[in-house]
């Protein structure tokens, strides 16, 4: 599967509704698992998936940083995306998700820690206060 392909099958994916959708995929979207990082002064944005054993870095439409994306989509081209891009998909379109502002630093910081720990605690840090 390509970015084309991936793109279209979520735009016109009959299930973006709320009915007939899995419950892993509810589950994800209404329990806020989606946070829009937006970078200050940069007019950027960085997508999380905070899980609740591992966190993922998302570009809508296009890449996943989960294993069933590396695996089922990119390798083996089963699927055009992942349950995480879908839920995401979905989250965007209801509101489901959660919104903040990071300096590019901090932002950096991090994916780098999602990339390298598949755990980002300075977002949580942030999201949860602790």
């Amino acid at each position: 599967m390509d970015i084309h392909e991936t793109r279209s099958r979520l735009s016109a994916d009959s299930t973006l509704d709320k009915t007939g959708l899995r419950k892993d995929i509810l589950s994800l979207i209404y329990s806020y698992r989606f946070t829009k990082i937006k970078v200050k002064d940069g007019g950027r944005e960085v997508w999380i998936y905070g899980g609740p054993e591992r966190d993922y870095v998302i570009i809508p439409g296009a890449f996943c940083s989960c294993m069933d994306f590396t695996i089922r989509v990119v390798s083996r081209g089963e699927t055009p995306y992942c349950k995480h891009l879908l839920g995401l998909e979905v989250a965007r379109r209801l509101g489901k998700y959660r919104e903040i502002e990071m300096e590019v630093q901090d932002v950096i910081k991090v994916v780098r820690e999602v990339f390298a720990k598949g755990f980002s605690r300075t977002l949580h840090r942030i999201l949860y206060k602790y």
